[in-house]
């Protein structure tokens, strides 16, 4: 196990394990040797809504976002209720093709200028995990990155077992309430509300594209030619006033914001 530029944040976690520092400094040990531009800790429960624990350098109003309408979209959160795995899991691992253009990649991550990040999830008690999040603007994890902080879970997890030792079972990580967590899903619903001047058709259309399917697949799906959907497309575009897919990303999520 490669340790040379963690001894310090090491130390600093084992002496934090039990205060309000722990997770500040067990962020600081994962992220001592991984380069990332941001970090968010969600907790995540088989049953109830999540918890955003903290964040740095990222933004107020997404994590509002996120509470309120794209956690059920989230791979992490719908990983956790289906498998309850822990461990080192890059976005990659769980992002198909269809999630790549979907809801939380093409929408969320693109909003938050996030392009890859890998999760820390680490059990927190009871059906929660706690999720601690490296996230990059511009670049990938490497395959290298991931295995380094493979090779130093253990560390990680050993830390954090300790902390809930510490505290007792009666600790909460936040003050935030609880409900019951919607279910998790992939494909978005239009609100009536929106886009009202599209025929039937053209919001069966733009339904698909919002749900991360390519041309050829909405194609046989709707069972036209791929030169109708591009038809269609550009009149949807000309009815939107916009000329980007991003456009069309962009004004659903707004909507739902508002």
């Amino acid at each position: 196990m490669r340790m040379d530029n963690i001894w310090a944040p090491l130390a600093k976690a084992i002496a934090a394990t039990g205060t309000d520092r722990h997770v500040d400094c067990l962020i600081d040990l994962i992220g001592a040797d991984i380069e990332h531009d941001l970090v968010t800790v969600t907790r995540y429960s088989a049953t109830q809504t999540p918890e955003f624990v903290k964040h740095r350098r990222f933004s107020d109003e997404m994590v509002r976002r996120y509470l309120d309408n794209y956690y059920v979209f989230d791979p992490f959160y719908a990983s956790w209720r289906r498998e309850r795995r822990l461990g080192i899991m890059p976005l990659k691992r769980l992002a198909d093709d269809e999630a790549k253009r979907g809801q939380y990649i093409a929408g969320f991550l693109a909003q938050s200028e996030i392009c890859d990040e890998v999760g820390i999830m680490l059990a927190d008690g009871g059906d929660w995990c706690l999720g601690i999040f490296l996230d990059r603007s511009t670049a990938s994890f490497k395959d290298s990155e991931i295995a380094l902080l493979d090779e130093r879970l253990p560390v990680f997890e050993a830390l954090h077992a300790l902390d809930i030792k510490a505290r007792g079972t009666e600790f909460s990580r936040t003050s935030a309430p609880t409900s019951p967590g919607a279910s998790p899903r992939q494909e978005p619903t239009i609100p009536a509300s929106l886009w009202p001047e599209l025929s039937l058709r053209e919001r069966e259309l733009v339904q698909l594209i919002l749900a991360g399917h390519p041309t050829a697949n909405i194609a046989e799906r709707l069972g036209i030619t791929v030169g109708t959907v591009k038809n269609h497309r550009r009149r949807i575009y000309e009815k939107l006033d916009i000329t980007t897919e991003r456009e069309l990303f962009l004004q659903f999520f707004q909507h739902l914001v508002d």
